[in-house]
């Protein structure tokens, strides 16, 4: 895996450094990561931002490390649009969850999970 380093300037937002620069368009990410369900047991590495709306507190990152996509749940309330979302499921925990898509920030895939920064700019 890839060499993940995380700081926090003081006047931008979050950044990461990564040995390698290897990128993946966020429709493709998606793709790939709604493809794995057809593979079992397979699952997948995200790392986002976070933002709840009702408690206003964003600007965390997240890494969740065995992941599948989920369909959305009835108890899902979006806000928003519900396109603007990615659902997907802890699989240590079983746990539901769920995030903005354009707050997805890095993913990797098996076999090898190399980390991916999702670029959302030249989807």
């Amino acid at each position: 895996m890839s060499l993940f380093v995380l700081s926090k300037p003081e006047k931008s937002g979050f950044f990461c450094i990564m040995e390698n620069n290897k990128t993946i368009s966020g429709n493709d990410a998606i793709r790939r990561a709604r493809n794995l369900k057809y593979v079992p047991g397979a699952s997948f590495v995200l790392i986002h931002l976070t933002c709840n709306l009702k408690t206003k507190k964003y600007g965390e990152v997240s890494k969740t490390e065995h992941c599948r996509v989920r369909p959305a749940l009835k108890e899902d309330t979006f806000q928003l649009d519900g396109d603007l979302y990615f659902t997907y499921e802890d699989m240590d925990t079983g746990e539901p969850k769920m995030c903005f898509k354009r707050l997805m920030r890095y993913i990797a895939f098996p076999p090898d999970y190399e980390l991916l920064k999702i670029d959302w700019f030249n989807d």
